[in-house]
């Protein structure tokens, strides 16, 4: 195993917390035993060549893969499903009477390997069933990890994660399997837009989402960073909108303008 010389360290923590807002102060050990393959598959030998060559790589490839080793990545399909029934008794309801258009920007933050978009457009497409509704929904999956990124893109997962799906969503919006994998149904995929994109990065004036789908992402963060995020998501939300985020996550008064509305989920005032 490669070891982080001090300097090293503290060199990673700054630029993983500046630039992605992950706070790495006590997880030294854990650099060294997830980052040392990646070195050496670089034929580099120190961390410090390996910073040299992540600050010189525009194409950002170099980054996301580290952030990709350094984080859980831990997510599937129908994770905390109280959210994904709430949206189709109340949130769903609430926000088509005001939106003459009948169709939903939804925004789905830190995706990972796509489990939860694509639980969000089943999620969706039972609503459209159960009131025989036309609204449509264009879902943005964002990650910085393109390495999961190209996992989402392909929709295919090994069969054990079948099990937290209802049975009738199986069937409907999940492919054929070879007894090892999946796919989910190419509608499905039909629904979901991938994108690269780091959460530290601001959301244009002009993109505004009615959902905001960003669980279990901020636990990576420090406070500052966590501040920031809230801002960028707030900023983001159209009026009257939903932000929706993991239950170990809750947010206080001081932390949001945002109004809480059911557990872990927050909405943005109409006016």
């Amino acid at each position: 195993m490669i070891r982080l010389r001090e300097k090293e360290f503290t060199d990673i923590v700054k630029y993983m917390r500046e630039e992605y807002g992950i706070n790495l102060e006590k997880k030294r050990v854990l650099i060294e035993c997830r980052m040392t393959r990646v070195l050496e598959r670089y034929g580099l030998d120190s961390f410090s060549g390996y910073l040299d060559m992540l600050h010189k790589d525009r194409s950002g490839e170099m980054a996301g893969e580290m952030v990709n080793r350094l984080t859980t990545n831990y997510t599937y399909f129908y994770r905390e499903p109280d959210h994904f029934e709430r949206l189709q008794d109340a949130i769903l309801p609430e926000l088509l009477e005001h939106i003459p258009s009948g169709v939903l920007d939804i925004w789905c933050a830190g995706c990972s390997t796509g489990e939860e978009c694509y639980t969000l457009g089943m999620a969706l497409q039972e609503y459209r069933r159960s009131r025989n509704d036309a609204c449509r929904a264009r879902i943005l999956a964002t990650d910085i990890s393109g390495e999961a990124l190209e996992k989402a893109k392909k929709g295919v997962y090994p069969v054990k994660e079948l099990e937290g799906l209802p049975p009738e969503w199986r069937r409907r919006y999940c492919g054929k399997t070879d007894g090892r994998t999946f796919g989910v149904e190419e509608d499905l995929k039909a629904c979901v837009r991938f994108q690269r994109r780091n959460l530290m990065d601001p959301v244009r004036t002009s993109e505004k989402f009615h959902i905001i789908l960003c669980r279990n992402v901020m636990i990576y963060f420090d406070k500052s960073s966590r501040e920031r995020l809230i801002t960028t998501l707030e900023d983001a939300l159209d009026k009257g909108g939903y932000l929706l985020i993991g239950h170990a996550e809750l947010l206080t008064a001081k932390e949001t303008r945002l109004e809480p509305v059911y557990p872990a989920v927050y909405r943005k005032k109409r006016e």
